[in-house]
């Protein structure tokens, strides 16, 4: 299934994100909630109130969680170092040793551990009210906590298949977190993939990525979307399917003025998938209150 031949008819189109790498929270927050870490990664209720504190320091209108890309690595059994809150957690050092260890990768545990919490703190926050954004990250990035993806590419090239069951693995552990994120009463699930942009993996193994795994992958997430749950993707996710030709932009409506965060909100219901700008810019507005949903297509060209 897995072509790696370079489509060389499209031009597969990056985002420049600002915001990729933030991560931590201000001294006036952590000395504000006195917060103490790793402690503070691990309870679900202090979670709540530090996402709450930033939702109020950034003006925003959602809550965020989680603070950081390694949630579900480390639900993988990666090595994350926690950090003491102002640079957030990182990856201590790689779990794994070579891609033949991945094929053995643990099935996601929402009853433990730090991923359990965060769901979690998603409930609490939506049973004291607040609409909740849950981040989910993708192929890249969970493999980026786990091991040093330039074996990925070395294996890929010599036994796709090995790559393939691996990403097959993630992609069903993802889908699962979708769901019990539904279930947590999050308003939006967001799908980010900041080490897979085309930069980084380059335009050949992002295509392949993108048709067999990031497009099934989002297909079966969008089914969640209804008038309670909307999914957002991540603007680099977003250009390389429509740069492919996998997805189409359909154009909604609101009031001038308004902002992007809220336009997503006001979308639920209408549309299963928005992805134009990035969720933590609480403060951009759009003038024309147009937002841009993404409808995928039917059929892989």
């Amino acid at each position: 299934m897995t072509d790696l031949k370079e489509n060389k008819g499209k031009k597969l189109v990056d985002f420049k994100c600002k915001r990729a790498n933030s991560s931590g929270f201000s001294d006036e927050i952590i000395r504000k909630l006195n917060l103490r870490f790793p402690q503070s990664y691990h309870d679900a209720r202090q979670m709540a109130e530090i996402s709450r504190a930033i939702k109020e320091e950034e003006g925003s209108q959602v809550c965020i969680l989680p603070f950081c890309h390694t949630v579900e690595g480390e639900a993988f059994g990666g090595l994350i170092n926690l950090s003491d809150g102002k640079f957030g957690p990182r990856t201590a050092a790689y779990a794994y040793q070579s891609v033949e260890e991945l094929l053995s990768l643990p099935d996601f545990d929402f009853g433990q551990g730090r991923i359990s919490e965060v769901l979690k703190a998603c409930q609490i926050l939506k049973d004291q009210g607040e609409r909740v954004v849950l981040e989910i990250s993708g192929f890249f990035t969970v493999l980026n906590s786990l091991i040093d993806t330039t074996k990925i590419f070395k294996v890929w090239r010599k036994d796709p298949g090995t790559v393939e069951k691996i990403f097959q693995t993630i992609a069903k552990n993802l889908n699962r977190y979708f769901r019990e994120a539904k279930k947590a009463g999050v308003d939006v699930i967001s799908y980010a993939d900041p080490a897979g942009s085309v930069n980084i993996v380059g335009p050949k193994y992002t295509e392949v990525v993108a048709k067999n795994f990031t497009y099934p992958f989002i297909k079966e997430a969008a089914s969640l979307a209804d008038e309670h749950c909307i999914i957002h993707l991540c603007p680099k996710t977003s250009l390389i399917l429509l740069s492919l030709g996998l997805a189409e932009r359909q154009d909604l409506q609101f009031a001038q003025g308004i902002h992007y965060v809220e336009a997503c909100l006001k979308a639920m219901g209408q549309e299963r998938i928005i992805g134009q700008l990035c969720m933590k810019d609480s403060r951009c507005v759009l003038s024309h209150g147009k937002i841009k949903a993404l409808r995928l297509v039917n059929q892989i060209n």
